[in-house]
């Protein structure tokens, strides 16, 4: 997945250098951490905190069967963050569904849906939407664990 998503960011970010971004951690959310994650979330645990106190400037989070690149970089003023996703919808590891979209987040991590022009890929813009709204929880929860 994560290949496919790195040739998503290609196609629809052309004038980005993807060797500028080879630093990029990568992070992967165990089920545990996942489950960490969303209870304390849940349970009010992590203090919430803009988007802009998180010191990363671009990550890869994985998680379940998600891929986020989150970029500080942004194409609006508006954005404190773009987000690049892929999700597999498949039923198993053998039957790969990707779907894919594009959003940025503000300082208070709600989320604008980029349009793009769909290379066959791309989720209709109601699923993506759904995509979208999915996994805004974990990744504000992640984000708040990060600046602590």
């Amino acid at each position: 997945m994560l290949k496919e998503l790195i040739e998503y960011i290609k196609e629809h970010e052309g004038d980005n250098e993807l060797g500028d971004y080879l630093d990029t951690r990568y992070v992967r959310l165990t089920d545990q951490h996942y489950d960490q994650i969303a209870s304390a979330m849940n349970e009010g645990e992590l203090e919430s905190k803009n988007s802009s106190k998180c010191p990363a400037k671009r990550f890869f989070l994985h998680f379940n069967e998600t891929i986020l690149f989150v970029n500080k970089q942004t194409e609006e003023d508006s954005a404190v963050y773009d987000v690049e996703m892929v999700q597999n919808e498949g039923e198993s590891d053998d039957s790969m569904e990707l779907l894919f979209a594009s959003f940025s987040i503000d300082d208070d991590y709600a989320p604008s849906l980029k349009k793009r022009v769909t290379s066959g890929k791309t989720a209709d813009e109601n699923a993506q939407q759904q995509l979208m709204q999915s996994v805004i929880p974990i990744l504000k929860g992640f984000m708040v664990a990060i600046t602590d």
